[in-house]
């Protein structure tokens, strides 16, 4: 697998010039990401913006350790074919017109593979967007480049998605809002060759990786993928497109996936230790706190919520009940130190409405107290906080401590920020730059929640 993501010479069979179109994006992707060690490959034209065109990848005097195809679909068992007489045994396939398009595009995938059996080839593919290698800064992708130079955050999580353009559109949502640190990008498509499984084997070695984050429309090797995940030590999180009969029939239309009894695969997740998850947004969320904050695995988390405000903390209880994690008890000891800083007239309970104790003593010290308080508490096992951020720059909260406080009591602390939304994006930067997920909606802040304090 590692030469899919780290190849030192590659070659491009579909090379294009035209500005804004998938074949341009691809050769500017490649010549940024290898220079000199990239071979564009165009029948018909000689050079692309100064860079040498190849006829065939027969004509490349250097070795070639991976081939990029972007083709129509009936002219890719031929530049396999040529690919195998190369001595080329890494090829990406990003055409589409294979088994989603029917019984003729289903065959022609097995000619494909046939013919990479023959040559000891490895196949990624087809009806893909391929793979990104982000702390090497190599892209095999047919994403706009303007949507990712400069954009880039090396960090642990690798992201498997099967869809070609839903992975890249993600992509280019996440590295426009919050920076998220990631170790690797892949979109398999179809799958007649590499799948989650050759993916998660690789993974679980990956020294850049430390969260594993998969989208898939099927499991066609469920067992062995049960297997590795159950042992796994870095988390998985999975989000399973198909799972109602309409949802399967739209798998089948776009990656040809077969359906699976969603009921026996949420009991082979539960017991594989695997992080199920509903939606996009969710995988996304889940994977980028695990790569923040510390993972509890808690049978049934106690929680301890902060707020501002009364119904915050209502509906938040809603939302803890529903993932099944209860409202922490909180130890006398924890009380005392609440009473000291509510005003007379105000008993504190979880969730904890700070809102007269800020009235009386100010933002800073009251949180500071209380956080370290609940942290503390050994009847608390994570943290919910709710932020209210103000529309001028008062430094309310002490970010440092709150870190700090996480880092030496191990407990998960989530943060759902309301306010100003001009100022949101820095303060979730500040926060996540030390180890603190946030979230701008309370029910995918329990969500999330619910992932680290129980990994599930």
């Amino acid at each position: 697998m590692n030469l899919f993501f780290d190849p030192h010479t590659v070659a491009l069979i579909g090379a294009s010039g035209k500005p804004m179109r998938p074949g341009h994006h691809l050769f500017q992707n490649l010549r940024i990401s290898f220079g000199e060690r990239f071979f564009p490959v165009n029948t018909r034209t000689d050079e692309i913006e100064g860079v040498r065109c190849y006829r065939s990848v027969l004509d490349i005097a250097s070795d070639v350790d991976l081939a990029v195809i972007f083709i129509p679909a009936r002219d890719v068992p031929r530049a396999l074919e040529e690919c195998a007489r190369k001595g080329i045994r890494r090829v990406i396939i990003e055409s589409a017109g294979f088994a989603e398009a029917g019984p003729a595009g289903k065959e022609l995938e097995g000619k494909c593979l046939a013919i990479a059996r023959r040559a000891g080839m490895r196949l990624w593919g087809p009806n893909c967007m391929g793979a990104i290698n982000v702390p090497k800064g190599k892209v095999m992708s047919f994403m706009n480049p303007l949507l990712w130079q400069g954009r880039f955050v090396p960090g642990t999580v690798s992201l498997v998605v099967q869809s070609g353009m839903l992975s890249a559109g993600f992509l280019a949502h996440m590295l426009t809002r919050t920076p998220f640190g990631l170790a690797k990008v892949c979109s398999i498509g179809n799958k007649v060759d590499v799948d989650e499984v050759d993916l998660l084997e690789f993974f679980l070695d990956d020294p850049d990786t430390g969260v594993i984050a998969i989208y898939t429309e099927s499991l066609p090797k469920g067992r062995r993928f049960f297997d590795l995940a159950r042992f796994s030590p870095k988390p998985i999180v999975m989000l399973k497109g198909g799972r109602s009969a309409l949802g399967a029939r739209a798998a089948r239309s776009h990656t040809a996936a077969l359906a699976q009894d969603d009921r026996v695969l949420n009991a082979a997740l539960r017991q594989a230790g695997v992080i199920r998850v509903y939606a996009m947004s969710e995988l996304l969320d889940v994977a980028r706190s695990l790569a923040l904050s510390p993972l509890s695995r808690r049978a049934k988390a106690r929680v301890a919520v902060l707020t501002f405000s009364g119904g915050g903390g209502v509906v938040s209880s809603d939302d803890i009940a529903d993932l099944d994690m209860e409202l922490a008890s909180l130890e006398p000891r924890t009380l005392n130190i609440l009473r000291n800083v509510f005003p007379d007239w105000m008993e504190p309970a979880n969730p904890v409405d700070l809102y007269p104790a800020f009235e009386k003593h100010g933002h800073t010290e009251t949180f500071r107290t209380t956080i370290e308080a609940v942290l503390e508490d050994q009847t608390v096992d994570a943290v919910y906080a709710h932020l209210f951020i103000p529309p001028v720059e008062i430094p309310l909260f002490d970010y440092d401590h709150m870190a700090e406080m996480v880092r030496k009591h191990r407990k998960p602390l989530v943060v759902w920020l309301l306010g100003d939304a001009t100022r949101m994006p820095a303060v979730s930067r500040s926060l996540e730059s030390r180890g603190i997920p946030v979230t701008d909606e309370m029910a995918r802040g329990v969500r999330i929640l619910a992932a680290l304090a129980m990994g599930k």
